[in-house]
C-alpha cells in the first residue's frame, strides 16, 4: 500500500501544479479532480472541461484524462505509452510508477494545459 500511496501522492502533485488557473474540484486523501472553469463572457454561466484526475484504490492507481478529447487530439497531447495504457474512457490503472510513466505523465499534463489554453478552455 506504501507504493500506492506514493504514486497516489506523486500524481496529485502533477495535477496540483495546474492550480490555478485550473481548479480542483475534489481534494482528498483518495481523489482529486482537476477542471478548467470558464466563466462566459456577459453570461451567468460557465463551461467546464476535466483536465484529470488521480484516484487510490486498495491496489492500483488510477490517472483519468478528459474522454472528450478526439482521437488526433490524444495522440498529439499523451505519448505513445500512454495510449497504450489508456482505456477508451482515457483512463490509466497504475500498479507500478516507472520513471518512463512518470515522465511520460508530467509532460501530458503540460500539453493538456497548452492545449486547453489554446482552445480558449482556460
Amino acid at each position: 500500500m506504501d507504493a500506492i500511496n506514493s504514486i497516489y501522492k506523486d500524481v496529485r502533485r502533477m495535477f496540483q501544479s495546474a492550480v490555478p488557473p485550473y481548479v480542483a474540484t475534489i481534494n482528498d486523501d483518495y481523489h482529486y479532480e482537476v477542471w478548467a472553469v470558464k466563466q462566459q463572457t456577459g453570461e451567468s454561466r460557465s463551461s467546464e472541461e476535466l483536465l484529470g484526475y488521480v484516484a487510490k484504490h486498495d491496489d492500483s492507481v488510477t490517472v483519468g484524462f478528459n474522454n472528450k478529447l478526439d482521437e488526433q487530439a490524444r495522440k498529439h497531447l499523451f505519448s505513445n505509452l500512454l495510449l497504450t495504457k489508456m482505456n477508451g474512457n482515457g483512463r490509466i490503472s497504475i500498479q507500478r510508477m516507472t520513471h518512463q510513466l512518470h515522465t511520460d505523465l508530467q509532460e501530458a499534463v503540460a500539453n493538456l494545459m497548452r492545449y486547453y489554453s489554446e482552445m480558449n478552455w482556460i
